[in-house]
């Protein structure tokens, strides 16, 4: 159903990508998953979305060396979450993240005890360069860390036609 790929990124390739996180401006967002779940906040930093590049040097520097290494034929989105430590796990709603026929690939940038679950129960934990690709119909949210300041993750959807 899911498939996760440890070490990602070449090792040189993620520490020069991981460093460009240290720069990115961020944007609150009161809501996580869905439009009217207000179970947590997250900071996000949009790189592609509504058919066009939002932010030209973080689509370069973060995005493509992910994007090189996934098959798909269509980019519909691509943006980083930033969650905040909040001393206690937050369960969000489950959502999708569009109703179009897509594939999700889930980047992490740190190790955490943070999670994404699907409505079957399974945890896939944060684990740094490690990417997590599954079908966009199925249900997930995203759990918020507790021993780490923050939890970064890439989150991209793909369209295969």
């Amino acid at each position: 159903m899911f498939k996760v790929i440890e070490n990602f990124l070449d090792k040189e390739i993620f520490k020069k990508v991981k460093k460009e996180i240290d720069t990115i401006p961020w944007y609150y967002s009161e809501t996580t998953g869905m439009e009217n779940d207000y179970s947590n906040y997250l900071f996000y930093h949009s790189l592609y979305g509504n058919k066009k590049v939002e932010s030209e040097h973080y689509f370069n520097s973060i995005l493509m060396p992910v994007l090189g290494k996934l098959n798909f034929n269509y980019l519909n989105r691509a943006k980083l979450n930033l969650y905040t430590n909040r001393n206690k796990h937050i369960k969000t709603s489950f959502h999708i993240d569009n109703q179009e026929p897509h594939t999700v690939a889930l980047f992490a940038f740190n190790t955490n005890n943070g999670y994404t679950e699907f409505e079957n129960k399974t945890k896939v934990q944060s684990k740094e360069n490690t990417l997590i690709l599954f079908p966009g119909h199925l249900t997930h949210r995203s759990i918020n860390q507790t021993d780490k300041n923050i939890r970064i993750n890439l989150n991209i959807n793909l369209k295969d036609v």
